[in-house]
C-alpha cells in the first residue's frame, strides 16, 4: 500500500477564495426615501398584481387584490384568514416589498397585515331553520302559521 497524503491543507485556500467571492458579491445599498401617496402607489399595485396573474400565482393574486390603506409609508392590507397572513408573511412579503421599494424608490415602505373579522352566521339548512328565520324578521309569521294550522315541516 502507498503512503496516504494528508488533507490538512486542502480546505485553507477554498475559505480564502469563498471570502472574497462573498465580498465581491455585496454591493453598497442605495437608501431611497422618495415621498409617494396612494394615487402613486395604486398604479404600480396593479401592475404586481397583474404580474402575479400573469406568472399564474393565483393564490398570492387573490390576497393582493383588494383594498389596501397608507399610513405614511405603511401599506395596510387585510386579508380573510390566518392562511393568508401566513402565506403573506412568509413568502410573498419579500417579492412584494422589493417590487414596491424599487418602482417607487423608497426604501422604507412596509406591509402590515391584519386579519379582518368575519361575521358568525349560521346557515339555514332545514325548514324549520328557514321559519325561524323569516319570523324573526316579521314577527305576524308566527300568528298566520298558528291562524291557518300551517306546518313548517314535511
Amino acid at each position: 500500500m502507498g503512503k496516504l497524503r494528508s488533507t490538512a491543507s486542502l480546505g485553507k485556500p477554498l475559505v480564502q477564495q469563498v471570502a472574497q467571492t462573498v465580498s465581491q458579491v455585496q454591493e453598497p445599498v442605495i437608501q431611497q426615501n422618495k415621498p409617494f401617496t396612494i394615487t402613486e402607489l395604486q398604479p404600480v399595485w396593479d401592475k404586481l398584481i397583474k404580474d402575479l396573474e400573469n406568472r399564474r400565482k393565483f393564490s398570492e393574486y387573490v390576497i393582493l387584490n383588494r383594498a389596501f390603506t397608507l399610513n405614511g409609508t405603511t401599506i395596510h392590507i387585510e386579508v380573510d384568514n390566518e392562511i393568508q397572513v401566513d402565506l403573506l408573511t412568509t413568502t410573498l412579503r419579500t417579492e412584494v416589498l422589493n417590487f414596491l421599494r424599487k418602482e417607487l424608490q423608497n426604501s422604507t415602505i412596509h406591509l402590515e397585515v391584519v386579519v379582518s373579522e368575519q361575521e358568525n352566521t349560521t346557515l339555514i339548512y332545514t325548514q324549520a331553520d328557514k321559519f325561524k328565520f323569516l319570523a324573526e324578521k316579521n314577527p305576524a309569521l308566527h300568528e298566520l302559521r298558528s291562524v291557518l294550522g300551517l306546518d313548517y315541516d314535511y
